[in-house]
């Protein structure tokens, strides 16, 4: 087959300006002598315009959006060039143009990505992903069509279009109008920007704009309770059934390191004979899938006796009949008034009691913690096992006195 000569090069026409009184930017195509040229739909400030490097030069917005757009222009260039290629067709202006141009382009959006990832992710709800994270996307997807709106009055977004602009400025609306935390905004972000991969891995755009924003979560020092607050809480005299109840899930739960949505599904079925002739929890995490393998210490053993008759839990099949994550969350906040504790109890506050104060403390290592939480690295289980200074002074205590007898 016949070699082509082929070349693409983009510049900005002086003579036309838009409104703005920027340059339009435009790309050529010459296969053959032949040519083709087309307008990106970008304008180009003519004072930073680098005709040699065919480059938008400066770090303002509009130049990040014009070099972006030129990368994705000839990437997707080039990606034609090579399919036809591969297909060993002539290369033509035709083919590149037809293929450039196409109408399925048009229709690749970025609510249609979201809308296709959430129906994926309903399938894998309970097998490769939690429902709570279904549900995040969910709620991501419902604040980026509120933003198209606010932002742009519109309700959807070729991905073609997506930028570094797109991201700054959904962050900044997450952040104002839904009034969302800096590590709420972040997840959020994260989750838009995993539907921009998919573009990227399908070859509709070329990058993210994600690393240039430079988003980062701050990090929080999140609450357990020492060993007097936690003999407290477990220990109180409670009149109240409500409260009685979500005390004793919330102690059984600093005892055992489960998280709420698996303590809520706990059934006699994951009380097991252990290595030791002991019993054990053995349950695969609901979040992750991991299978967790946790000693039943007396504590948590007397507690599950406390429940064995309840009628809801005889229906239920489970052995807590534990309420609403909301409920417990709330109920909590009662129960530290009641004890005198000024921290902000919520359920997960237990999973991080258990690694600190039930765990390490106690001279548990960071690994067999680990295990039992159902982490798949240490890294995760460092955010809930804190070495704090009460750890430190256990570790070291016996330092002087292996210091004193080194210098005799």
């Amino acid at each position: 087959m016949k070699n082509s000569t082929f070349s693409i090069c983009f510049f900005i026409k002086k003579s036309k300006l838009l409104k703005n009184g920027k340059a339009p930017l435009f790309m050529r195509i010459t296969i053959n002598g032949s040519r083709w040229e087309t307008s990106t739909k970008v304008g180009v400030d003519t004072d930073k315009w680098d005709s040699q490097k065919e480059k938008a030069r400066g770090s303002d917005k509009n130049s990040y959006l014009v070099n972006d757009t030129i990368d994705n222009a000839r990437y997707r260039v080039q990606k034609i060039k090579l399919k036809t290629e591969q297909d060993d067709k002539q290369l033509t202006l035709g083919n590149i143009k037809y293929g450039f141009t196409d109408r399925q382009r048009v229709e690749r959006t970025i609510m249609k990505l979201f809308d296709e990832h959430n129906k994926n992710c309903v399938r894998k709800i309970g097998i490769q992903m939690a429902k709570a994270t279904y549900e995040r996307y969910l709620t991501c997807r419902k604040h980026f069509k509120d933003f198209l709106c606010f932002e742009y009055k519109v309700y959807d977004l070729p991905v073609c279009d997506i930028n570094k602009d797109v991201y700054e400025k959904f962050e900044l609306f997450l952040r104002t109008e839904k009034k969302c935390a800096n590590n709420t905004t972040i997840k959020y972000i994260r989750n838009f920007n995993k539907i921009v991969r998919i573009a990227i891995e399908n070859g509709w755009i070329t990058s993210s704009p994600y690393k240039e924003v430079g988003f980062k979560l701050e990090e929080i020092d999140k609450a357990y309770l020492s060993k007097t607050e936690l003999d407290t809480i477990s220990e109180k005299k409670i009149t109240l059934p409500r409260l009685d109840l979500i005390r004793d899930i919330f102690t059984f739960c600093c005892y055992s390191g489960l998280a709420f949505s698996d303590v809520k599904e706990l059934s006699g079925d994951n009380i097991v004979i252990g290595i030791d002739s002991h019993n054990w929890i053995s349950k695969h995490r609901k979040k992750t899938n991991v299978i967790s393998k946790i000693p039943l210490l007396t504590v948590a053993e007397k507690l599950i006796e406390k429940y064995k008759n309840n009628p809801l839990c005889i229906i239920k099949g489970v052995l807590f009949p534990v309420p609403s994550n909301q409920k417990m969350n709330a109920y909590l906040k009662e129960i530290a008034d009641i004890c005198g504790i000024k921290k902000n109890l919520t359920t997960h506050t237990a999973r991080r009691t258990f690694a600190t104060t039930v765990m390490l403390h106690n001279g548990v290592n960071m690994e067999a913690v680990s295990k039992m939480l159902g982490h798949t690295s240490l890294y995760m289980t460092r955010k809930y096992a804190k070495v704090d200074e009460l750890y430190i002074s256990q570790e070291t205590r016996g330092i002087e006195e292996k210091l004193k007898e080194v210098a005799s």
